[in-house]
């Protein structure tokens, strides 16, 4: 019988499930592949191969699965920084401040990777609703702003925070980055 290594049940399978997701998100960013072998990602988390199948059917529902728990992560972090109730400037750039922030710490990496691989049909409509969910808090200042067509603005915005991610990831100063990114963006909007 195996062995439950939390108080309930159900915080024991949350702990693997949650095992599972960054083991499989390791193992892509090392390897730079997001073609994940089963066994792999059940040796790295510490579980038996034959575990894997009780949260996920097969390799692209765990790669699904780690990046939806990404994505989600990625949401609640970002959202925690914009103060709802903020002037729209302010929180446009605690928006791009924050996303900045998470990518210096290697939150994208998973991302990055994945960006063109073959995604399963079961991710691909959750993953479209959560981008709307990411950029929401960032669409709705620029509502409130009153920019003309927000959602495009949001998309050329998180162009901007990519770049700036790409040039963090090649040695420029998070900060330098950061700076430039929101002058850029208040510039282009008329924010400041």
């Amino acid at each position: 019988m195996p062995r439950i290594t939390a108080p309930t049940l159900v915080e024991h399978r949350e702990r693997q499930r949650a095992a599972l997701l960054d083991a499989v998100e390791e193992i892509v960013i090392e390897t730079g592949s997001t073609q994940v072998r089963v066994s792999d990602v059940a040796a790295r988390a510490g579980l038996a191969r034959s575990s894997v199948y009780e949260y996920f059917g097969s390799p692209s529902a765990l790669l699904a699965g780690a990046v939806v728990d990404r994505m989600q992560r990625w949401t609640t972090d970002v959202a925690g920084h914009v103060n709802p109730g903020g002037a729209p400037a302010e929180r446009v750039e605690m928006y791009i401040r924050a996303s900045l922030e998470l990518a210096a710490k290697g939150a994208h990496r998973l991302g990055r990777v994945v960006r063109f691989a073959d995604i399963p049909p079961e991710c691909s409509e959750a993953l479209v609703a959560m981008h709307t969910e990411m950029t929401a808090p960032l669409t709705l200042a620029l509502a409130d702003a009153r920019i003309i067509d927000p959602d495009r603005a949001a998309d050329l915005i998180l162009g901007v925070i990519q770049a700036s991610t790409t040039r963090i990831d090649q040695g420029s100063s998070r900060g330098s980055e950061t700076d430039a990114a929101i002058a850029f963006v208040m510039r282009a909007l008329d924010l400041d």
